[in-house]
């Protein structure tokens, strides 16, 4: 039996991961807090500086990562104020 991976299963999850990055970040936002902690998502077929860039990208440079932003598998995200 032939095992191969699901491409289009890793690009759903990364567009996923990404709102859900988006949706957090509306949120610390209103809240006053100018930044947070995700867990480096797994599974989704890019290296976690890649999805950082996939976040940056989505939100214009308004949610960014920063040069230091990945510590004991978490990512810290910043939001522009």
């Amino acid at each position: 039996m032939k095992i191969k991976v699901n491409k289009n299963q890793q690009q759903i999850n990364q567009r996923t991961q990404v709102g859900n990055i988006i949706t957090i970040a509306k949120q610390k936002a209103e809240n006053g807090i100018e930044y947070f902690k995700y867990p480096i998502p797994r599974n989704i077929g890019i290296s976690a500086y890649e999805f950082i860039r996939a976040v940056e990208e989505a939100t214009e440079d308004s949610v960014y990562g920063g040069s230091n932003c990945i510590s004991d598998g978490m990512i810290r995200f910043s939001i522009d104020s």
